[in-house]
C-alpha cells in the first residue's frame, strides 16, 4: 500500500505542475538543479540563480525569516528550466508543521516584498530535510515510464471519474517518457532546432521517414488528446470503459516501441529494411 500511495502522491504533484505550467513540458523535461550545502549568502543564491529579474529581495526575505525563527541551512536547493518560474527551496532540520509555519511567515514576508500585480519573479519555500532525500534521488526515463504505467492500471481500477481520468493522463504520460528514452537512444533521432515539448517528440519520429516512425508519432498524439480531454474536458462523465480503451492504447504503444526499438537497433534482422526504407524516403524529398 505504501507503494501504491507514493506512486499516486508523485503522479497527482506531475499534474498540478503541468496545468500550472499550461503544457506536459516541463514532465518530459526536468528542470535544471543547482544544490548548496549549510548557510549561504543572500549574494551567493542569487548568483545561482542567475540574477533573474527582481528575485534579491526575495531571497532576503526568505533569510530574515529563517534568521529570525534561529533556523541554519542545511541544504539549498535552486531549481531552473525552460517555461518554469525558478523556484528557491530551503531545507532545515525541523519537523513538517514547524516548516509549513516558517513557509506561511516567508510567504507572507515576499508579499511584502513585492506590491507589484505580476507574481514575484521566484518562488520560495521551506521544507524539511527528510524530505531531501527521496527528492534528490533520479530515475531513468524507462523507470518514470513503467511507474507511470503502474499508476494508471491502479487508478483505473480504484474506479471513480476522477481516478479514471488520472489514468488515462498516466497512460499518456507512461508513453511518453518511454518515447523520450527511445528517441535519445537512437543516433539518427537526435535533438532538432524546435524547442521542447510534445511536438518535438513527435518530429523526431518522423524525422526517422519511415512509416513506423510516423505511427508512433501518430499514436502518441492521439495519447496526448485523450490525456487533454481527461485533465481539461469536465462537461461529461468519464467512464471505465474509455479509461480501458487508452490503457489499451498505451499497451500497444509501448508493444510498437519496443518492435521499433528492436528494428532500429544495429545488428537486427530487420535494421536494413527499416533504414533502408527510411533513407530512399529521404532522397525523395
Amino acid at each position: 500500500m505504501r507503494g501504491n500511495a507514493m506512486s499516486q502522491r508523485d503522479v497527482l504533484g506531475g499534474l498540478f505542475a503541468a496545468i500550472a505550467n499550461g503544457r506536459r513540458r516541463s514532465l518530459l523535461f526536468p528542470a535544471s538543479r543547482k544544490e548548496f550545502a549549510g548557510a549561504l549568502q543572500t549574494e551567493d543564491i542569487v548568483r545561482a540563480l542567475g540574477h533573474i529579474g527582481e528575485c534579491e529581495p526575495c531571497v532576503q526575505a526568505g533569510l530574515e525569516v529563517l534568521a529570525r525563527a534561529r533556523q541554519e541551512l542545511v541544504r539549498t536547493v535552486v531549481t531552473l528550466g525552460p517555461g518554469r518560474k525558478a523556484s528557491l527551496d530551503f531545507y532545515i532540520e525541523a519537523d513538517i508543521e514547524s516548516c509549513c509555519l516558517l513557509d506561511s511567515e516567508v510567504q507572507r514576508a515576499l508579499a511584502g516584498r513585492t506590491t507589484s500585480v505580476l507574481p514575484p519573479s521566484l518562488s520560495l519555500g521551506v521544507r524539511p530535510l527528510a524530505t531531501y532525500v527521496h527528492e534528490s534521488r533520479g530515475e531513468s526515463e524507462a523507470a518514470v515510464a513503467a511507474r507511470f504505467r503502474v499508476s494508471a492500471k491502479e487508478l483505473m481500477l480504484l474506479g471513480g471519474e476522477m481516478n479514471q481520468r488520472l489514468s488515462v493522463v498516466c497512460a499518456y504520460l507512461s508513453a511518453l517518457y518511454d518515447a523520450q528514452e527511445a528517441a535519445d537512444s537512437l543516433g539518427f533521432l537526435n535533438q532538432s532546432l524546435l524547442g521542447d515539448g510534445q511536438e518535438t517528440l513527435s518530429w523526431r519520429f518522423r524525422r526517422h521517414r519511415s512509416v513506423e516512425g510516423r505511427t508512433l508519432a501518430q499514436c502518441l498524439e492521439g495519447l496526448s488528446r485523450a490525456a487533454d480531454g481527461a485533465m481539461y474536458e469536465f462537461g461529461t462523465g468519464y467512464s471505465y470503459e474509455r479509461a480501458s480503451y487508452q490503457f489499451e492504447q498505451m499497451r500497444r504503444f509501448h508493444h510498437q516501441l519496443d518492435l521499433f526499438r528492436k528494428a532500429c537497433r544495429p545488428g537486427a534482422d530487420c535494421w536494413s529494411d527499416l533504414t533502408d526504407r527510411a533513407a530512399y524516403s529521404k532522397t525523395r524529398r
